[in-house]
């Protein structure tokens, strides 16, 4: 858990990293930032913005072990993934940004290329890591960031909000959180913590060991205990082939709906009306 005094100093530090690490000017458009956050380390974000009006931000945590490099083109960026899932895709994000939200993609910090387990997406490093991109996302648009995360990333959304005990944060998203097996799941984090909105969205013939429909109950169960509002999205059916790995393709990540989840998940983000359940 994060002190009052550990909060503080984070801050301090924020207000130095902007002031020093960021170019002076106001940036804008499809860029990448990068924040000096710990000694000798470096957090990097992928900033996609909307064409018209910005209505909302969504802070995207890749599953698997989070590697993702961005790719300069003549359009913009582009994300390479190593198994990122649902969070790395560009469906994804372009479908958030079709529907007013700036889309910010998480990649690995400095020493942590190669991956990010269970123990670093716990830790109070990666909050450290993350709080600036927050408080920077807060600043230049003036909207809480909901964090979003995909099997393994849903890790990073559920310890960041409660060492930071949600503050800055304007709800978490969690596709295919997981619910058990050997790397753990978000259920085992303190409990009565999280009060800020949670989405849960799950397929139903999701394969995967630690992402299984019918352990969905006890996450629902666990937020609902400290948030007044926990939604779902149920999705059913698309394109079952999951290439060799049903952790990281397939139904587990939406494969065949996958612009159909993410609109739905903009309307949540909106406050709109959205589906509870897709099929195809």
């Amino acid at each position: 858990m994060f002190s009052r005094a550990i909060l503080i100093s984070l801050v301090a530090v924020l207000v130095f990293t902007t002031q020093h690490s960021i170019a002076q000017k106001e940036l804008s458009g499809d860029q990448v930032v990068t924040f000096d956050t710990r000694p000798g380390v470096k957090q990097s974000v992928l900033i996609l913005e909307p064409k018209g009006p910005i209505m909302g931000v969504v802070l995207m945590f890749p599953g698997h072990e989070g590697v993702v490099r961005f790719v300069k083109t003549n359009d913009g960026y582009e994300v390479e993934t190593e198994g990122g899932g649902f969070t790395a895709q560009k469906t994804a994000r372009e479908t958030f940004r079709d529907n007013g939200l700036v889309a910010a993609v998480i990649a690995p910090p400095t020493g942590m290329e190669r991956g990010l387990d269970t123990i670093f997406r716990s830790s109070k490093e990666h909050t450290t890591d993350i709080v600036q991109v927050i408080s920077y996302l807060r600043q230049k648009y003036g909207k809480n960031p909901i964090l979003h995360g995909h099997c393994r990333g849903t890790f990073s959304p559920a310890s960041i909000a409660t060492h930071l005990k949600n503050d800055g944060i304007g709800g978490l998203i969690l596709t295919s959180p997981r619910s058990k097996g050997r790397w753990g799941a978000v259920t085992d984090y303190d409990a009565d913590v999280v009060n800020v909105p949670v989405l849960l969205v799950q397929h139903t013939q999701d394969t995967c060991p630690g992402t299984l429909y019918r352990m969905l109950d006890q996450v629902i169960d666990f937020y609902k205990r400290s948030s007044k509002k926990v939604d779902v999205i149920l999705v059913t059916g698309g394109n079952g082939k999951d290439r060799g790995d049903n952790c990281q393709n397939g139904y587990h990540s939406f494969a065949g709906l996958q612009k159909e989840t993410a609109t739905a998940i903009a309307g949540w983000v909106l406050e709109r009306d959205f589906p509870r359940s897709i099929r195809d």
